[in-house]
C-alpha cells in the first residue's frame, strides 16, 4: 500500500471556489452509496455469490455516509495492515494513471488515503477474516471463489482536475480473468440500478465498457453530476467514479477514463 502523498493543490479562483465545496459535499453523501453499490457487486457481493437478493437488499440499506472499503463487506472495516515496504514502480499501481498536468492527488478513498495498494494475500485475508452477517455455508463458498478468483491485488487513486474542476476514483483489482467477467457483468448490472436514465456516454475503442450518469441533488435543481463506469482488461477491472459541479465536463472526463483502460495496455503511452 503507497503512503498516501500529501500534495498542494493549487487554490481555485474565488469565482470557483463555491462549486468545489458544492461538488464535495453532496456528492461524498451520495454517491457513497453507488460506490458502495460497485464496490460491493464488483467484490464482496460477487464473491459471496449467495446472491442478487442479499446484494439489493444491502445496496437499498447501505450507509450512505459510510467510507469506501474496496474489499470488505458492507457495514465492516478492514483490519489495520502492517506498515508496507515502498512500492515499487512496477507494481499493480503502476497501472494506475500517473498524477501529471492539472491533475492533483483528490480525496481519501475511505481510511486507505488518496493513493493505495494492497497485495491480493493481505486482501484475501481480510475477506477470510470477515464473518458478520455469513452463515456457515456462505463463508464456505466465499473462501471457495476466493480461491478461485486467484486475486492478485488491488490498488486505488483518487484525482482531481485543477483546472475544470472535477474529481475522480479509479479503483483497479487484478485476479482471473473468468472471475473479472463474472464481477464486472454484477457491476454493470448494478450500474442500471444507479443511472438516472440518461443515455450514458460510449468509450471510444473500449466497447465492453458500461457508464452511467447521475445528476446529484433535490429533482429539477441538481447543481452536481457524476459519472461511473467500469471495464475489464485481461486480469483487471476497474470501477471508475467521477463527479463536478454542472456545467459537467462528461467527454473530457470519459476521455481520462479511456486514457486509464489505454494505461493498462500500454502503460506511459496514455499519461
Amino acid at each position: 500500500m503507497t503512503e498516501p502523498q500529501n500534495e498542494t493543490i493549487p487554490a481555485a479562483d474565488p469565482q470557483s471556489s463555491a462549486p468545489v465545496e458544492a461538488a464535495a459535499v453532496p456528492a461524498r453523501r451520495k454517491t457513497s452509496r453507488k460506490a458502495l453499490a460497485l464496490t460491493a457487486a464488483g467484490a464482496a457481493v460477487a464473491v459471496f455469490l449467495g446472491g442478487g437478493v442479499w446484494a439489493a437488499a444491502a445496496i437499498e440499506d447501505a450507509d450512505r455516509e459510510a467510507p469506501t472499503a474496496y474489499w470488505v463487506p458492507l457495514g465492516e472495516r478492514m483490519g489495520v495492515l502492517p506498515t508496507p515496504e515502498a512500492v515499487p514502480g512496477n507494481s499493480l499501481s503502476g497501472k494506475l494513471l500517473p498524477v501529471t498536468g492539472d491533475l492533483r492527488l483528490g480525496t481519501d478513498l475511505g481510511a486507505d488515503g488518496s493513493d493505495f495498494v494492497v497485495s491480493g494475500e493481505q486482501a484475501v485475508e481480510a475477506l477470510r477474516e470477515t464473518r458478520n452477517g455469513l452463515t456457515s455455508s456462505q463463508r464456505k463458498d466465499r473462501d471457495k471463489l476466493l480461491a478461485e478468483m486467484k486475486l492478485k491485488g488491488l490498488a486505488g487513486r483518487s484525482y482531481i482536475h485543477t483546472n475544470t474542476i472535477w474529481y475522480a476514483e479509479v479503483r483497479i483489482m487484478q485476479a482471473d480473468p473468468k472471475a473479472l467477467d463474472s464481477f464486472s457483468r454484477i457491476t454493470k448490472k448494478v450500474l442500471e440500478y444507479t443511472g438516472d436514465g440518461r443515455e450514458a456516454p460510449k468509450v471510444d475503442g473500449f466497447p465492453a465498457a458500461k457508464c452511467a450518469l447521475e445528476a446529484i441533488g433535490e429533482k429539477g435543481k441538481e447543481k452536481i453530476d457524476s459519472l461511473d463506469c467500469v471495464a475489464v482488461e485481461g486480469d483487471v477491472m476497474v470501477t471508475f467514479h467521477s463527479y463536478g459541479p454542472k456545467p459537467f465536463p462528461t467527454s473530457e472526463v470519459v476521455e481520462f477514463f479511456k486514457n486509464q483502460l489505454s494505461h493498462l495496455k500500454s502503460p506511459g503511452e496514455s499519461a
